[in-house]
């Protein structure tokens, strides 16, 4: 017989929850801690360049980099994930990695020594591309 399960939706409580027990569980067989940090640059007190950061087990997760538009082809991008790599360093990591879609930023992420070592085909016809550097 299979249970039944609650359909949530949103499920962004949901997802706290559920995330914080795998991640109490990860910390208590491990010993693996995560770090999460965010960059941003504000202007006009608007933010208009930001990332993540997440250190566990050696190495930093780069999510999120975003770069408004009109400041896209500025260097901003560049100084951000710099900056990002930085502080992953910082906080122990020696080697990072990231993903990002094939209508993203592998291009940009290959610019700054980023190298791809996986991809998912999706069936309609995007990739998403994991990638990695040494810090």
């Amino acid at each position: 017989m299979i249970e039944a399960f609650d359909l949530e939706e949103p499920d962004d409580a949901v997802h706290a929850e559920v995330s914080g027990r795998f991640r109490d569980y990860n910390a208590e067989r491990s010993g693996w801690t995560v770090q999460t940090f965010s960059l941003v640059r504000r202007e006009a007190g608007e933010i208009v360049a930001g990332g993540r950061g997440l250190v566990y087990l050696g190495a930093l997760e780069v999510r999120g980099l975003w770069v408004d538009p009109s400041l896209r082809g500025t260097g901003l991008g560049a100084a951000l994930l710099t900056a990002i790599e930085a502080e992953g360093r910082g906080r122990g990591a020696s080697r990072g990695m990231l993903y990002t879609y094939s209508w993203q930023a592998e291009g940009f992420y290959a610019r700054h020594g980023w190298r791809p070592y996986g991809r998912f085909p999706f069936p309609e016809g995007h990739e998403r591309i994991e990638m990695m550097k040494e810090l």
